[in-house]
């Protein structure tokens, strides 16, 4: 697939090395990020044409990752991938001070998105977590939900052409392999325990399916304009703004909507419905 991407300002050897790294993973959170451009870095520091950098300077690392992540889009849009890059939607770990930052090489269209989930799963699997997906839009308060519940939507399963329910041995196992790449992710609740979230993959991947198939379920957010799942809702009436919550905790006291000023809610919010 590299062979195909056409050279862009010169994409040089260090460039496809980036590419490559990111796609064998198909996501990467930002610490992953950050190691792998690092060491991409060190790999070609001596080039004549790599540019001058310090990998001990955090703040220049940063700015390769971006400079790779620009060219490395650029290079790919013939072939309508890109690199998207978001955070979680809610803390994993609630103890965490900051929240994660996440990569994601995803298809640019909706129809190559669901091709690329069904080379890698089989049909029973996929629907299954599609019923996952409709479940915790529009059956839960915040949009997540316990292990047992979710493995036991497989007994609603068999729509598909192979006529196969999953079982809820497999059902379990197929929750921990869309936990492993990304599609879901484990919550740690304030008690022992933990509930079961939609991924950065997924969400990052399947917007356009999610847009198109949950129109009134699925809100933006203010500040990135990007489909927002999980948020907290200006208080004033009249504005209604909804925000990611790593768009607006920021680590200030005191949070206020980018639209009408009013101070918001981010202790102890986990989601808000329309």
């Amino acid at each position: 697939m590299l062979g195909n991407i056409r050279n862009n300002d010169r994409f040089e050897e260090w460039n496809k090395a980036y590419v490559q790294m990111i796609m064998s993973r198909g996501y990467m959170s930002g610490q992953d990020m950050y190691r792998g451009v690092k060491s991409i870095c060190e790999t070609y520091q001596n080039h004549q044409r790599f540019p001058k950098v310090d990998t001990n300077d955090k703040e220049a690392m940063y700015e390769m990752i971006l400079d790779f992540k620009d060219k490395a889009n650029a290079a790919l849009e013939p072939i309508q991938l890109h690199i998207k890059d978001c955070q979680e939607e809610v803390k994993q770990n609630p103890d965490n001070e900051l929240y994660t930052q996440y990569y994601v090489m995803a298809p640019m269209y909706e129809n190559e998105a669901i091709a690329k989930l069904q080379k890698v799963y089989g049909e029973p699997e996929l629907e299954w977590l599609k019923m996952v997906c409709i479940h915790l839009i529009e059956n839960t308060e915040d949009r997540v939900g316990n292990q047992n519940e979710l493995t036991n939507l497989c007994r609603e399963g068999g729509n598909n052409s192979a006529n196969k329910k999953l079982s809820v041995t497999e059902a379990d196992k197929a929750l921990k392999t869309f936990i492993d790449d990304g599609y879901l992710v484990k919550i740690k609740g304030s008690r022992k325990g933990f509930k079961i979230g939609f991924g950065p993959r997924f969400i990052m991947e399947m917007d356009g399916w999610l847009e198109k198939n949950f129109e009134n379920e699925i809100n933006k957010c203010s500040v990135c304009d990007r489909i927002a799942l999980i948020y907290t809702q200006c208080a004033n009436r009249k504005c209604g703004a909804r925000f990611h919550l790593p768009c607006v905790d920021k680590g200030k006291k005191d949070p206020k909507c980018s639209r009408c000023r009013e101070p918001l809610k981010i202790e102890g919010v986990a989601s808000k419905r329309s």
